[in-house]
């Protein structure tokens, strides 16, 4: 707790970054910037230079929630019938064809131009020196080097097994290329990235592989300012990220979830999972039957929130394989920023751009072939990321979120309903026990009764469990909070 203004980031090193850049007269975006590009720089397994940003901003003064979606596209010249005249059956996994246009460096910067303070260019100094200087390898980077290393192009390996073995917890990683390429859009700006050097590597790299892609489609990338969703939730106000975001799957299963009047079960029993699988089964079965880019596909967010009901055997749930970095700011004003960054999958699409020292997303490896999230030219895929704001009487008082994947819409609702239904307070709900159905099996954080009663397979999960990583900040009557998960290796600050 602190007075002035808080930060929740999964890595030290990049709440560090965000607090100086508060101590030093910016306010929660400039924060966000400096966390943002750090963890690009620390956490490159989970997020970053290649990857994709979304989030929302609170405006104290106006007392309006902004929402800045900044997924890439797929190229121009990818289409269905060019995956399966190619051979594949589906988008792949990794590799070229589950790349899109990263949106990361752009969204950041839109974030900065509309709301932030300070020099742009002064945000970038901190991760530009520990890239170039190198920072400590910890576990959590030390544990993805290690499961993915095999998959590495030889020019990743250089930096991430410089002596032919994955580096270790208490090594030094460091990542000149990046640095470098982190100098050029301090200097520069996001045209550095999108329109100069750094595309025309990235593009080089793709097209090796017969990706059509070209500078055009990262030239004309462009984040969108949008509307957010939000439903009220008993006293309280939720606001998500709109489609392509899966945002609108969490507000589905709180609409479901109202009605059910959790509170009279306790928070860690058998009926509160039976009420919740039920709902957040016909939610997920709902996103694939509905969710898509909404420039390509019709949504309307209370004809989404109507309940069907009926039973679903089945539906499409990924497993964790990385996914995410999430982080919360709040200033000395109560400004906001609920931030998501991510790759994807650990190592995304396990492409390392030549020369440049990032690894690009495979969020592409979303799309389908049919269906509402089909890929088409310059079409955004189904996105699993999303973040959290939470209001009391007319007023934000929360940000949050968490890591996850396609768990995210059950995580964010947990989240909600243990602040809401069982009153309690931030680090409570984010500590709390998790339970997270896979979509044929629930997973179930020790610390529930009787569990293995439930009509599912159940695999118990030691507490705390690999369930995501969550943060959060809050607004207490001038005084800020900052909450990282003790499931993470986070470190919540303040002054």
């Amino acid at each position: 707790m602190s007075r002035n203004g808080a930060v929740a980031t999964e890595h030290p090193l990049a709440s560090l970054a965000a607090l100086e850049a508060l101590r030093s007269g910016g306010n929660a975006v400039d924060a966000a910037v400096a966390a943002g590009f750090t963890l690009a720089v620390t956490q490159p397994h989970l997020g970053g230079l290649g990857g994709d940003f979304f989030a929302l901003y609170y405006d104290s003064t106006q007392n309006n929630v902004n929402c800045l979606n900044s997924s890439g596209w797929a190229p121009a010249g990818i289409t269905a019938d060019a995956v399966k005249s190619r051979g594949y059956r589906s988008v792949p996994e990794y590799g070229p064809f589950s790349v899109v246009v990263p949106g990361h460096v752009k969204g950041v910067y839109e974030l900065h131009r509309k709301f932030g303070k300070l020099d742009f260019s002064k945000l970038l100094e901190y991760s530009v020196k520990l890239a170039e200087e190198g920072f400590p390898v910890y576990p959590g980077l030390a544990r993805g080097v290690k499961l993915s290393i095999d998959s590495f192009p030889a020019n990743a390996r250089n930096t991430f097994a410089p002596n032919g073995k994955a580096l270790q917890a208490g090594q030094i990683l460091t990542q000149k290329a990046m640095g470098r390429v982190l100098r050029a859009i301090a200097d520069v700006g996001p045209a550095a990235f999108y329109e100069g050097w750094i595309a025309e590597k990235t593009v080089a790299t793709l097209t090796k592989s017969n990706l059509p892609i070209d500078l055009e489609d990262f030239s004309r990338f462009e984040p969108e300012w949008c509307q957010p969703i939000r439903v009220n939730y008993h006293d309280a106000t939720i606001y998500e990220v709109p489609p392509n975001s899966m945002g609108a799957t969490t507000l589905l299963i709180l609409r479901s979830l109202e009605s059910m009047q959790l509170a009279k079960v306790k928070p860690n029993s058998r009926e509160r999972i039976e009420s919740t699988l039920r709902v957040v089964k016909e939610a997920y079965a709902k996103r694939d039957r509905v969710l898509g880019d909404p420039r390509f596909v019709k949504f309307d967010l209370d004809e989404f929130l109507k309940q069907e009901g009926g039973a679903v055997e089945r539906t499409d749930i990924r497993s964790f394989g990385g996914d995410t970095t999430y982080f919360a700011v709040i200033d000395a004003d109560g400004n906001m920023v609920s931030g998501i960054q991510s790759l994807f999958h650990h190592f995304g699409s396990r492409v390392f751009v030549d020369d440049c020292g990032f690894f690009l997303n495979n969020r592409g490896s979303g799309f389908k072939l049919e269906g509402p999230n089909k890929v088409e030219p310059r079409k955004r895929p189904l996105h699993t990321l999303s973040a959290l704001m939470v209001g009391w009487d007319g007023e934000v008082k929360m940000a949050l979120g968490a890591s996850g994947g396609e768990y995210r819409p059950q995580q964010h609702s947990l989240f909600i309903t243990n602040l809401v239904d069982y009153s309690m307070s931030l680090e409570e709900a984010l500590a709390f026990p998790r339970f997270l159905w896979d979509g044929k099996k629930v997973m179930v954080e020790n610390g529930y009764t009787n569990p293995k009663s439930l009509n599912y397979e159940v695999e118990m999960l030691e507490y705390p469990g690999r369930t995501g990583v969550a943060q959060g900040v809050e607004s207490m009557n001038g005084v800020k909070k900052a909450v990282c998960d003790l499931r993470g290796e986070g470190l919540p600050m303040g002054f």
